[in-house]
């Protein structure tokens, strides 16, 4: 299908793929079956796709990131949809909050983020404030030259090994601040790194902070600037979903259609019969459409004048695509039969992998309030 892809974005994609194939996917078997990506080879995939031009490409040119227009960060990130998440999370996409910080917060953070010298956190969700995040409990209480965090978060990505975590936490007016949080900073503990379904060799942990100290130079942005700066990345955290949703279906659909092709059932292809062949029309018909609205999301932020205006049409991307690439897993799954259930093909995987993404970055049902009431004004 033709989507009228400018040639120089073509070139993107084309470089994101190349580079899916040759270095990242000789790793993904691997890091899945132990559960365990390697630091040393973290490390080194973050230097690499930071030397091939890949790494922070969520970035404005002004803190020296590509400032690649939302189109092309769709079809790179489509293209890490055909690896595992561990696998692809190698490629680095800093969190917009970091583009707060000021004065030597740039020199101590940012730019070491930046040369792919420092890894993050994100901190904002607790046991008790999943998809309701203002009911928080951690807090932050003044203190002489700063601030003591107490309080408990959980399902953090990257959690267990991050150099510096951002932390959201209520002062004791209630203002939900954001605060960097450097590993090693007494009272700072990692509780459970959680067991998941899927997603292995991508770790998420349970953070504990019991009275930990903060300076006033570790405050990012302003007090009570907390929760805007965790919802600045939200747009781009849910494209970044529906666009590895997409690439993710298309992976296990091109697997099964050449499993069709080639595997015999009673004499015969099974691509021969009817019932599949309308699965498999189901599942390329699922998969195009959630691309074309991808991309005409993707098309539509780039023409206005705020992400918030287009918060609508994201939650409709990514309630489509998270929501088709488990349809099309588990019809991967069907056609495949047993070999599809078995940890011997990426299909295995894929199903696993998918059911997260109706759940992270708001969950389908976030999606529909926030639909519902773009609709309703």
């Amino acid at each position: 299908m033709n989507h009228d892809i400018p040639e120089e974005l073509r070139k993107l994609q084309d470089l994101a793929r190349h580079y899916v194939e040759r270095e990242l996917r000789p790793h993904e078997a691997e890091v899945d079956r132990t559960k365990n990506m390697p630091h040393d080879l973290y490390a080194r995939l973050r230097k690499k796709s930071l030397e091939v031009g890949l790494f922070g490409y969520n970035l404005p040119v002004e803190v020296g990131g590509p400032g690649i227009p939302w189109l092309g960060q769709v079809l790179l990130r489509e293209q890490l949809g055909h690896v595992s998440q561990a696998m692809a999370d190698t490629v680095g996409r800093p969190p917009k909050a970091l583009l707060a910080c000021q004065g030597e917060q740039r020199q101590r953070y940012l730019e070491p983020v930046l040369r792919a010298e420092m890894t993050w956190a994100f901190a904002l969700t607790e046991p008790e404030a999943g998809s309701d995040a203002g009911a928080m409990r951690t807090r932050a209480t003044k203190t002489d030259g700063g601030w003591k965090l107490n309080g408990t978060k959980q399902f953090i990505s990257h959690g267990d090994s991050a150099d510096v975590v951002i932390v959201i936490a209520k002062t004791d007016d209630g203002l939900p601040t954001a605060f960097l949080v450097e590993r090693g900073t007494k009272g700072f503990s990692v509780g459970r790194v959680h067991p998941k379904m899927g997603w292995n060799g991508y770790p998420v942990a349970e953070l504990r902070f019991e009275d930990a100290f903060v300076s006033d130079a570790q405050v990012l942005g302003k007090p009570g600037d907390g929760l805007r700066l965790g919802l600045s990345q939200i747009g781009e955290a849910r494209m970044g979903v529906a666009a590895h949703c997409v690439g993710m279906a298309q992976r296990a659909f091109d697997y099964v259609l050449e499993h069709a092709r080639v595997r015999k059932q009673f004499g015969q292809a099974l691509a021969s019969f009817q019932g599949l062949q309308w699965m498999l029309a189901e599942m390329a018909l699922d998969i195009e459409q959630s691309r074309a609205l991808l991309y005409a999301t993707a098309r539509t932020l780039d023409l206005a004048k705020s992400p918030g205006d287009v918060r609508m049409e994201v939650s409709m991307a990514k309630l489509s695509a998270s929501e088709m690439v488990g349809r099309v897993a588990d019809r991967a799954v069907q056609i495949m039969g047993g070999a599809g259930y078995m940890a011997e093909s990426p299909i295995e995987m894929i199903y696993r992998d998918a059911r997260a993404f109706r759940i992270g970055e708001g969950t389908s049902e976030i999606q529909k309030n926030q639909i519902a009431r773009s609709l309703l004004g």
